[in-house]
């Protein structure tokens, strides 16, 4: 089944609107499949706030000025001494005139807002901060679909994942320089986010569940190790030579920092 195919399914799982048995059979697939996971997040990212947009460019159209000026063409034909059966014609027109502006207005706001479909997402407009924001967001997102039985087994060779992706990434890649106290390394692969390399390392903790340390090669400036939460996920996140890092999952916000600060002295 290629990805089309799959839109209708993850259509419904965006509104919610999946049985529990498709819902979990999708969960399973967008968990293995890192292409359809970028399709599900292509869809979700076709809800704009276009009310807000639309309400911006209504305030810069000239509304009152057209009003008050209808309300005096209509005042003024009303008192004229036309055949009764002419009257209407003017102040109609002219209100059809005034309404059409308006609709013009609202087609402007339709052509600078509506992100056209199949065009490159407006991410790609955005300041090169927000991008680099993006990803970690993406990540967040995606996580909730991890479980334990997304890492139940190992990697057969954890050495040759990591010697692989540490390729595409540009750095020397070891299971000693990725070890993390007390949590278990499952195995490494390499995702795409706008164009970037980006490196997935999965982890299970005994208590929490799985824990992602990530990396993307998407020359983003330094950045200071910061801590933060996003829903019931603790992150830690820093930026040097030209790459991002950030640790995810559901522990502890104290152990999250600690840990992630044992990985920056690393990288």
């Amino acid at each position: 089944m290629n990805g089309d195919d799959w839109d209708d399914q993850l259509v419904a799982h965006i509104d919610g609107e999946l049985d529990e048995t498709a819902r979990r059979a999708l969960e399973a697939r967008l968990a293995a499949d890192a292409d359809l996971r970028a399709r599900l997040h292509r869809l979700q990212e076709g809800g704009r706030p276009f009310a807000p947009a639309f309400r911006a460019l209504l305030d810069e159209a000239p509304v009152q000025r057209l009003q008050a000026n209808l309300a005096a063409l209509v005042e003024a034909d009303a008192g004229r001494d036309a055949p009764l059966r002419h009257r209407p014609a003017a102040p109609t027109v002219r209100f059809a005139a005034a309404i059409g502006v308006l609709l013009f207005c609202l087609g402007l706001a339709i052509g600078r807002y509506a992100p056209i479909w199949g065009a490159p997402s407006p991410q790609m407009a955005q300041p090169a901060s927000d991008q680099h924001e993006d990803w970690r967001q993406a990540v967040t997102e995606y996580m909730a679909l991890y479980t334990r039985d997304t890492f139940a087994t190992e990697s057969a060779s954890q050495e040759k994942e990591l010697a692989a992706l540490g390729a595409k990434l540009g750095l020397a890649l070891t299971p000693e320089r990725v070890g993390l106290a007390d949590l278990q390394f499952k195995g490494a692969m390499i995702l795409n986010f706008q164009g970037a390399p980006l490196g997935q390392l999965g982890y299970v903790d005994p208590s929490s569940g799985p824990v992602l340390f990530c990396i993307i090669r998407d020359s983003e400036p330094d950045a200071a190790l910061k801590a933060e939460k996003r829903g019931d996920y603790s992150l830690a996140s820093w930026a040097r030579a030209g790459r991002g890092y950030m640790l995810i999952g559901k522990l502890p916000a104290d152990e999250t920092a600690e840990l992630a600060n044992s990985l920056e002295k690393r990288f």
